[in-house]
């Protein structure tokens, strides 16, 4: 598709807005103090979230910010709008979960036209990705992360009060289908627990259930202070 083509995708929205920005002039909007340009965007799309993680939240859950008071989808255009114009080339959505906003597939769409955006990212537990994934992708989505507690199901339903390990490891096979690479997957337990680079491989490579030419052997291991990251792919 060509870059300068509005993506066009069957969802809610009637069409894509008409008013987005034709130029990308860089502000110093952005700058901070060391006169560094800020060119990366975290969006929180909701705070709620299907999982219960024992480290984040009680398991009754939490009081929520009422409707009314949360971005809408054309206020969160707008802004994105006003950042991608200053400079800003990805966004990231997060939430809570954000795969659980019901218009999700209608912001991806729209944000994923705005002129100078170069990544549109998404980091999600997964449970509810894999059906998702396909609309997502042809909405314009171009990068998943994939939060993973644990590889062990018994593990998994402690940590998050929830069932729904297979599901998370339906989403990770269902992006490497859908041809992303690399698919991001945060892994924190083993990590934590000392496991080497050899042995994180190994349980990678068998929890994806995937022996195909171009992902086989392609586990690249990048590991941050706060969010170890397993790159599945190239």
């Amino acid at each position: 598709m060509n870059a300068s083509t509005p993506r066009m995708c069957s969802t809610s929205c009637a069409k894509v807005p008409e008013d987005l920005p034709k130029d990308n002039p860089v502000s110093d909007m952005l700058l901070d103090s060391f006169g560094r340009l800020h060119t990366y965007l975290r969006i929180s799309l909701t705070e709620r979230c299907n999982l219960r993680c024992q480290y984040c939240m009680p398991a009754e859950g939490v009081d929520l910010t009422p409707s009314p008071k949360i971005l809408s989808q054309n206020e969160i255009v707008r802004l994105a709008n006003l950042f991608v114009s200053s400079g800003v080339e990805k966004i990231r959505l997060t939430g809570g979960e954000p795969t659980i906003r019901k218009d999700i597939e209608d912001i991806c769409l729209h944000l994923s036209n705005l002129n100078g955006l170069k990544t549109l990212a998404i980091t999600t537990n997964g449970i509810t990705l894999a059906r998702k994934l396909p609309k997502l992708k042809e909405c314009g989505l171009t990068s998943v992360n994939i939060s993973l507690d644990t590889l062990v199901p018994a593990k998994f339903e402690f940590m998050t009060r929830r069932k729904g390990h297979q599901k998370v490891m339906e989403s990770i096979n269902a992006a490497i289908n859908l041809g992303y690479n690399p698919v991001k997957v945060s892994l924190r337990d083993p990590l934590r627990q000392g496991a080497n680079d050899h042995e994180l491989r190994e349980i990678i490579g068998s929890a994806v259930k995937r022996k195909k030419a171009s992902h086989a052997g392609m586990f690249d291991i990048a590991k941050t202070a706060n969010r170890p990251m397993i790159h599945i792919g190239g």
